[in-house]
This record gives C-alpha cells, sequence and structure tokens, in this order.
C-alpha cells in the first residue's frame, strides 16, 4: 500500500508551546482524533492555536501529514515528562468520532505509516504503544472498539509485507537510526553562521544537504568536522574558517540519530546527525552508509 506522506510543521516560533524539547524515540503511540476532520485540517488546527497540546503525524484516507520533527517531544498522551509523550512518536488516525469508510481506510494508511516508522527508527513491532497505555484514557477508541490485536496484524503484514517501505521507494537508500553515514562529496557553502555561542567553529548551509535555498535554521551543518577545500577536494584544510562560496569536504563518519520519511517535498528522506554539540538535518541522498569494519 502507498501512503502519500507530505509535511506542514510547526513554525519554531510555537516549539516552546508544542515541542520544547529533543527526544531520542523508542515507542510510536496510535491514537484516534474523536473527531471527523482531515489530517490537513487537525494539523492545521494544531498549528494555529496555543494549547499545549500536539502530535507528529495525522492520517487520513488520503495522506499521511507531519506537523512536528519526530526527534522533538509531543504533548499527546498525558502523562507528562513520561514516556509517551517524551519517547514516543505519535499518529493520530482521523475520522474516528463517526467511524464508516474514510475511518477504515485513514486506519489503513496508519497501520503503513506505523511500519514504516518502525523501520525508520529501527524499532521491533512490540514498541507499538496506545494512548491508553500512558494514562488510562480509553483512546485510540474506534480502533480499540474494532479489535486492537486486529489493527496490529495490520501493523505487522505492512512491517513484514513487502510493501513494508513504499514511501521510500525513489529515495537513494534507506537509512535507520544508528546507520553510520558520511558525506560523498564536496560541496559549498552558500550561507554561513559566524562563530557563536551554539556554532562554538562556525556553520554553514548549503543548499544540496538541505534540498535547496532557504537553508532552515536546524540545516546549519556545524563547522567543526568540516575542511575547506579546492572544487575538485584538493588542499583540504581542517583548521581554515569557510566563507560563503568556499567549497567544503567532511571525512567524520556520522551516527544517523534520528530519521525523517520522505515526503514529496523530501523524496530521500531527512537523516538527523549531530556535530560539535548540535544536531542538524540532512538530505539523505548525499550520504553513503559505511559498516562498522
Amino acid at each position: 500500500m502507498e501512503v502519500k506522506y507530505k509535511q506542514n510543521l510547526v513554525p519554531e516560533s510555537k516549539w516552546n508551546i508544542k515541542c520544547p524539547y529533543l527526544i531520542k524515540p523508542k515507542y510510536i503511540t496510535v491514537h484516534n482524533t474523536a473527531n471527523d476532520a482531515s489530517a490537513e485540517n487537525e494539523i492545521n488546527y494544531m498549528i494555529n492555536n496555543d494549547n499545549e497540546v500536539s502530535f507528529h503525524y495525522a492520517v487520513d484516507d488520503k495522506e499521511c501529514v507531519q506537523g512536528i520533527l519526530t526527534n522533538r517531544n509531543t504533548w499527546s498522551c498525558g502523562d507528562g515528562l513520561g514516556d509517551g509523550n517524551m519517547a514516543s512518536i505519535n499518529v493520530e488516525i482521523c475520522y474516528s468520532k463517526s467511524g464508516g469508510d474514510k475511518f477504515i481506510q485513514a486506519e489503513k494508511n496508519a497501520a503503513q505509516v506505523v511500519a514504516d516508522l518502525l523501520h525508520g527508527w529501527g524499532m521491533p513491532l512490540d514498541r507499538i504503544r496506545k494512548h491508553q497505555d500512558w494514562n488510562g484514557k480509553y483512546c485510540p477508541h474506534r480502533t480499540m472498539d474494532m479489535g486492537w490485536d486486529r489493527f496490529l496484524k495490520m501493523v505487522s503484514d505492512a512491517y513484514y509485507g513487502t510493501e513494508s517501505k513504499p514511501v521510500a521507494k525513489e529515495a537513494d537508500q534507506i537509512l535507520h537510526v544508528g546507520s553510520k553515514v558520511k558525506f560523498n562529496r564536496v560541496f559549498k557553502a552558500n550561507e554561513v553562521i559566524k562563530s557563536n555561542g551554539k556554532y562554538p567553529n562556525g556553520a554553514v548551509g548549503c543548499y544540496e544537504l538541505c534540498y535547496g535555498s532557504p537553508v532552515g535554521k536546524n540545516d546549519y551543518i556545524p563547522c567543526g568536522p568540516l575542511a575547506r577545500c579546492n572544487v575538485d577536494g584538493s588542499n583540504a584544510d581542517y583548521n581554515a574558517t569557510i566563507y560563503k562560496g568556499d567549497y567544503f569536504k567532511c571525512d567524520k563518519t556520522f551516527n544517523v540519530i534520528g530519521v525523517e520519511l520522505p515526503t514529496n517535498n523530501t523524496p530521500n528522506g531527512v537523516a538527523i546527525l549531530e556535530a560539535d554539540g548540535v544536531q542538524f538535518r540532512c538530505d539523505c541522498g548525499p550520504l553513503y552508509e559505511v559498516s562498522d569494519n
């Protein structure tokens, strides 16, 4: 089954309300919206209000819309700073109020989304949770009414089936948390940030590594592991300051600490890496996976 993915992310100006903490997800938690709105409308409503209520994905009968980056927390499970809010990727299934054909298809799509997330984060099937598991609320209400084990079977079929990762079929590769990667060539510094408290060695913005202009706030690469070089990679200098228009390379091996599923705007998916103590996002396409040997 193919699921259409797209992003409509909460602006950084609202992170303090909707997703103030960085997290390392260990679970996928399933919810029902108890509403009859589409995924796009659910995400828009979440973004436009100032309530401390949030979730990573909404899934309806046509698409999956991501509203919050998966390496940030959401206020979804009513367990305060417990693992529901602080260690889960939270997925809302739409149209659960009235049910019917739209909900049936939304639930099928959600099963595929959960399977994709499990694969992307390197999690086994036993990491799936219900909202109810965290604070006792009867949610996902309609999914539970219809049979929780039935839904788990749907996820299992997607997880083990030949269609377990359809969203990544056009990606250069499929990375997961724990993958070891390197940059595959020389790149141009299209934008730069001078040395400051966050970036002690400065940072560069590269359009080839972040799906084009403009460079997002979390797409700047700390300069610590980077070397200024010629366009052919020669004369690499790891101590040189990198200026706008310079070329750079990197021999460092990074551990993938987070992933974002491919969307229409990010067809290769996004890897979350870390350098100089700062996490940054990177197009998976220009990365190549390396072994431990």
